[in-house]
Formats: structure tokens, sequence, C-alpha cells
């Protein structure tokens, strides 16, 4: 086998809480991360008589060549395992960037599976996967749903219940790092927030009286980055006259709601397509 073809999913957060500043000066998190069913597409060509990277990328913008953390995870992996062979990769990007959605991230975690099993190379992904993001071990978890905290190293697979989502990007440029320099700029005036989920339900995996788990979908930057932001204060306001449930994923730009069933989110999408640019919808995988 040369040739592979993988899909990357988005996930969206079902609840955030930022807990603490750790001694390396990463954020400790606790979030449900669940994956939905928008993905990117990657295809990986690997020639094992030529040498060095090519990548072509389609779709929404992304960065080109080394500036691209799939180019960047291509070379580390070469690298680590002395993998011979050049390769040329083609990305397809359907998931906003940034947007809140773990799309780099589960490119990542796409490129490195898909390279170890290109090469026959034995290595610790996991550990290779800490050294490019946060988000990228739960991806290579591939999972459904888990329980994440710490940096992202910590990982518990859950049970969710099966739900029909309507993503919105709010227009905002929100990069992960101003997100977080926010954060411990203001977070002291900030009132503290509810706890994002009650774990005693974590074995039932369903909806309960019209909500589904966890039934709290508080996240610790809507508030901050709300007040910063006016589209994403907009864009909140919009969706709580919508449906309680739901939520801003990681630290944005973009918003999910839940349904039960997909007449309920395609009457949501059809509402909310004439007000936003981007809406899409999905399910839960």
């Amino acid at each position: 086998m040369n040739r592979i073809f993988i899909e990357a999913p988005a996930k969206i957060n079902l609840g955030l809480q930022i807990t603490g500043l750790r001694a390396d000066g990463f954020h400790s998190l606790e979030s449900i991360f669940a994956t939905v069913t928008l993905a990117d597409q990657i295809e990986i060509l690997l020639n094992r008589n030529e040498s060095g990277i090519a990548l072509e990328c389609s779709g929404i913008p992304s960065p080109a060549a080394e500036g691209n953390i799939v180019w960047k995870t291509a070379k580390l992996f070469m690298e680590e395992t002395s993998a011979v062979g050049g390769l040329t990769i083609s990305l397809h990007k359907n998931i906003p960037s940034p947007g809140g959605l773990g799309g780099g991230s589960s490119n990542a975690a796409s490129v490195l599976l898909a390279l170890q099993k290109l090469t026959n190379c034995n290595i610790d992904l996991f550990k290779l996967a800490e050294r490019i993001g946060s988000d990228v071990p739960f991806f290579l978890l591939q999972e459904r749903a888990a329980i994440v905290s710490g940096r992202g190293e910590l990982l518990r697979s859950v049970s969710l219940p099966d739900f029909h989502c309507v993503l919105v990007h709010s227009e905002e440029n929100i990069p992960t790092p101003m997100a977080f320099k926010l954060w411990d700029e203001f977070q002291g005036d900030l009132t503290e927030a509810c706890p994002i989920s009650n774990y005693t339900a974590l074995k039932f995996g369903v909806w309960h009286e019209g909500k589904p788990f966890p039934v709290r979908l508080d996240n610790h930057f809507l508030t901050l980055l709300g007040s910063r932001f006016p589209a994403l204060a907009q864009t909140a306001e919009e969706l709580s006259l919508l449906t309680v449930n739901w939520g801003l994923s990681g630290s944005g730009p973009t918003f999910y709601t839940l349904f039960r069933s997909e007449e309920e989110a395609k009457e949501a999408e059809k509402h909310l397509a004439g007000k936003f640019p981007w809406v899409f919808r999905c399910q839960s995988r």
C-alpha cells in the first residue's frame, strides 16, 4: 500500500472549563469532546523512491506548505521514524479555521495515523501528538466522545446520545492563543460558571427532559470573549432564542445547536441560514 485516504472529523465542546495554569505554561481544562460528521478529507501518497513533502490544499483556505499543520506533522513523523520516501498530500478543508472545531488538530492526528499505516513504523503516536497540539491526542483516540482534561492528554471515553447539530460561524476571528491570553488577563473579573457536567449521568447516554447529556453546556470563554467580540454576543443571543441546547465550541468563533431529530435540525438550519453566512447541518458520528 502506498496511498491512503482518511477523513478528519470536527469536534464540538459540550461544555468547557479552564481549571488552572500548569507549570509548563499551558492551561488545564475540562471538557467533553464529541465528534460530528463535518470533516476534512486527506489523501497521502508515499513514493519510496523520492524525498520531500508536497502539500496541495483545496476547499476553505488554509496555510500553504510549511505553514500548514499537515505539512509540519508529516515532517515530524518522517524525521522521528526515519521513514524513507517522499509524500504527496492532498488536503480538502471543510472545517473553518480558526473555528473552535479542532480542524487542525484532527488533520494532524489523521496524518499520524495514515503515515503509521503507510510506513509500518512502530512509534508512540500519542507522544508525537502532545508535541503538535493539545487537542491532537483526542483525535488519535478515534472515539466518538471523551472527557478531556489536563492539557488535553487525559482522556476518558464516554457514551453520549445521538444528536443532530447545526453549526454557526459568528464571523469573528479569534485565534486560540489570543483567547487564552485574554483569559489570563481578565478571568479574575468573571463570575464563576456552573460545572459543565454531571458525571453521575455518564452511564446513561440518553436525552433527559429534552436535553442531551451533559445538561450544562457552559463555556468559560463565552462571557469573556462575548464582551470583546460583538458578533459573538449577537450570535449567542440569536441561538438562545432558538433553543436551550446551544454552546460555543472551544474558544470560538463557531457555535453549535443540538437537536434530537433531523426535522428539528433542518428547521433550525433554514432559520439560521438567512442570518449567518456559514451554517452547516451535521450530526454525531
